[in-house]
């Protein structure tokens, strides 16, 4: 008996700017957004081209090696030591307005897909278990704080962030430990999530219900990994759900 939908974040349930800037060119926007405000506060001198290219350096090493790893971790920490190794040496008051800055122009960005918060208080309201499970570069909080601006936070009570529970998806542990936080085994459970590779098939293997959101900026297609389902938006997890129970 199904009793619970687990979602994928980015591309499933919010886009950013309907999923045509990546997680690089966010992050670009961020460090620019981050010298400004350093730069206007005289707590940096350097030319903002040498800021750039010394904090990318830092946050792509992180970020090859969580995804060589399967190893979950925040942005925050390569930016920290990135800031550091340029003599930038924040306390917790400074940092946390720098913080700010640096995530601004990304929440800007964000909206949420087509009928995410009616589909989630349906599926809730049919008596389903909602969490999700996301892999996620950027600070837990600032993922709540967006979800919230959408009406979607109280909905997801269950949220397992990669950035917090240190495994990235396909890896099958984050997958079971979803699971494991929500009470429910693979086979009553489906996850929704809008990468083959990352979400549908890693969820399959685990004995979930693995369901392909399509998104219209990327073309999802493989011989060899099929989808339980196919959804364009979200809503139409409703009459799944009539089919899958």
């Amino acid at each position: 008996m199904l009793k619970a939908f687990i979602f994928d974040l980015g591309g499933t349930l919010l886009h950013y700017e309907s999923a045509s800037a990546d997680i690089l060119e966010l992050n670009n926007r961020g460090f620019v957004a981050l010298y400004h405000y350093l730069s206007a506060n005289d707590q940096v001198v350097l030319p903002e081209a040498a800021f750039l290219t010394a904090v990318r350096a830092r946050v792509t090493v992180e970020w090859q090696s969580a995804l060589a790893s399967f190893l979950g971790s925040s942005i925050e920490t390569p930016l920290k030591t990135a800031l550091s190794e340029l003599g930038l040496r924040l306390n917790d008051d400074e940092w946390q307005a720098a913080r700010q800055a640096f995530f601004a122009p990304i929440q800007n960005a964000v909206e949420p897909r087509y009928g995410a918060q009616p589909t989630l208080q349906a599926l809730k309201d049919q008596g389903m278990s909602l969490g999700l499970l996301s892999n996620t570069f950027w600070a837990a909080d600032i993922h709540d704080a967006d979800l919230a601006r959408f009406g979607l936070l109280d909905l997801l009570p269950t949220r397992l962030y990669s950035c917090d529970i240190r495994r990235i998806k396909p890896h099958p542990e984050a997958f079971q430990m979803a699971l494991a936080a929500m009470g429910v085994e693979p086979n009553e459970a489906v996850y929704v999530g809008d990468r083959l590779k990352t979400d549908v098939e890693p969820a399959r293997e685990v004995g979930l219900w693995g369901v392909l959101i399509k998104t219209p900026f990327r073309d999802e297609q493989s011989r060899h990994i099929l989808p339980d389902a196919v959804i364009s938006e979200l809503p139409e997890l409703i009459k799944l759900l009539e089919h899958r129970r």
